[in-house]
């Protein structure tokens, strides 16, 4: 046993996305466990369908706005050729202008789909963080790892990872830093197995049973998950035809879902579109880069990759099926509608705004002419009520008494 899929937790802007998915994996591995099956590579089979499934709703909006696209594309690929060779500033704000009319005439925005990408980005990146981090998101994993190294006296612990410290001795950091040891997946950490050690060599020294469940996560029919598939040369023909499997389905996959989103995304006037051959190019790439990515990271990893990419290409006919009898001027219609909509929110956020503004200048209006409407008698009278208020028998008080006296008899 090599490599396993195992390190500690990480933080950053993914965590909080990584715990909840975290916490769907943990609900799918105790189902298995309950059944007592202990297979890291169903669990990841199951873990991708079910988040496939929960971002199949904005997989559709998406596929709306391209289908909507197709439609605006033939008029925004017309106002680009009406003012190709004009570069000046005023044909260009022409241009800006005439391209925004398109898209409010059909309800939408040239960030139609953002949203929806900008949702499932960091969804994505999650994945492959919990894929490849299981035990730091899946507890009863973690667990197993702790009873393993806190079944280790010191003697023991010196020779596998020499630390001169007892498994159930082992500070947090330190006993994750021993389960990143077992999975010898990261280097240049402060713990690693010491050289000629084998994961083997500390499960022989385990109980039995937590041996036996430690061995069966990893094994998904005879392939070794930790282990990548270029690292199977020496494990023998069988094992490395066995896991050529992943990487060539994984490739075949997305090519196939590929073509199948290429029917829904069909552009009137293709061959004019400047990015149609850049995007030939990625349909393409992507599922070669798939199948090098498969061979070599760890097979686990590449299941993920592989069911991910089966569950897309049967997503893509579904929707392929449910696109072709949705009548794309009703999607117009029911943009337009929440354009409507959200106009007309503006429009009143908009006119509380200016009410409130118009009262407090009301406001201060009323004030200012209640000021200048006094009388100069009242005026006088404000103003010696204010002096007396400021103290009538001090010395400041007396001295305006006597300017107040000389004034009037002045007058």
């Amino acid at each position: 046993m090599e490599n396993f899929i195992i390190a500690t937790q990480t933080g950053g802007i993914l965590k909080p996305f990584a715990w909840i998915l975290g916490k769907i994996l943990e609900v799918i591995y105790d189902g298995f466990a309950f059944l007592g099956i202990y297979n890291i590579g169903l669990c990841i089979i199951v873990f991708t369908l079910v988040v496939r499934m929960l971002m199949l709703p904005m997989t559709i909006k998406q596929q709306k706005f391209q289908k909507m696209n197709a439609v605006m594309n033939p008029e925004i690929q017309a106002i680009q050729k009406k003012y190709k060779n004009k570069k000046d500033q005023q044909s260009q704000l022409a241009q800006q202008e005439e391209i925004k009319a398109v898209y409010d005439k059909y309800g939408t925005s040239p960030t139609g789909s953002c949203l929806q990408l900008i949702i499932q980005m960091p969804i994505l990146f999650a994945l492959y963080r919990v894929v490849m981090n299981i035990p730091a998101y899946v507890q009863p994993v973690k667990d197993l790892y702790i009873k393993v190294i806190n079944g280790l006296d010191a003697s023991q612990m010196k020779q596998f990872f020499n630390i001169n410290t007892a498994g159930n001795k082992l500070s947090s950091s330190q006993m994750n830093n021993c389960i990143d040891a077992m999975n010898s997946a990261r280097s240049g950490g402060s713990v690693s197995l010491t050289k000629g050690t084998e994961i083997s060599d500390i499960l022989a020294v385990t109980e039995k049973g937590i041996a036996n469940k430690i061995e069966s996560l990893n094994d998904f029919f005879g392939l070794n998950l930790g282990m990548s598939p270029s690292a199977m040369f020496n494990a023998g023909m069988i094992t490395l035809i066995a896991a050529l499997v992943i990487p060539v389905l994984s490739g075949l996959f997305q090519l196939l879902s590929v073509q199948l989103m290429q029917k829904i995304n069909k552009v009137a006037g293709a061959q004019d579109n400047p990015m149609a051959g850049s995007m030939k190019v990625m349909n393409f790439m992507m599922p070669l880069m798939s199948v090098y990515m498969c061979w070599i990271l760890s097979a686990g990893l590449g299941l993920y990759w592989m069911a991910g990419s089966l569950i897309m290409m049967l997503q893509q006919i579904f929707i392929n099926l449910y696109m072709k009898k949705v009548d794309v001027n009703d999607i117009i219609e029911a943009n337009r509608e929440k354009a409507a909509k959200k106009a007309e929110k503006r429009k009143e956020k908009q006119g509380i705004y200016r009410e409130k503004v118009l009262e407090a200048s009301k406001t201060n209006t009323r004030t200012m002419t209640s000021s200048s409407t006094m009388t100069a008698e009242e005026k006088e009278e404000k103003i010696r009520k204010a002096k007396a208020a400021s103290g009538s028998g001090s010395l400041t008080a007396k001295a305006n008494m006597v300017k107040d006296f000389n004034d009037k008899n002045n007058k």
